[in-house]
């Protein structure tokens, strides 16, 4: 009987010790490096200088790679001239993408950074 308990002990704690492990999802939320984008996972973070007026907003990023601001972009207006970091997700791009056009990217979230934009590329 005695054994008994110790199989059944030695089973429910091999099930806990399992189940405490973290799962490749939970690895893939780090912290996004600035002017980076993060795929998969549920969320992508782009950083940047906003730039442009109602309808029609860009954010470019340190490396120079610009977007194309979709989605809710109604209180941008604000913060044209300052470094945000956006979460949201990359646009699809249509059947046919023009050579050279901007990536569209979709603003779910939106933080400032500092209220001004980097002149150094």
């Amino acid at each position: 009987m005695k054994a008994l308990y110790i199989a059944a002990a030695t089973l429910l704690l091999s099930v806990w010790a399992f189940a405490q492990t973290t799962s490749p999802a939970e690895k893939q939320s780090n912290p996004v490096q600035a002017g980076s984008q993060q795929t998969g996972g549920g969320g992508n973070t782009i950083e940047g200088c906003l730039a442009g007026s109602a309808g029609s907003f860009t954010l470019t990023d340190s490396s120079g790679k610009t977007y194309q601001l979709a989605g809710d972009t109604a209180k941008l207006s604000e913060h044209v001239g300052h470094t945000l970091r956006i979460s949201g997700s990359p646009k699809s791009a249509g059947a046919d993408p023009q050579e050279g056009a901007q990536p569209t990217f979709t603003v779910e979230k939106v933080k400032m950074i500092s209220s001004s934009c980097s002149t150094s590329k």
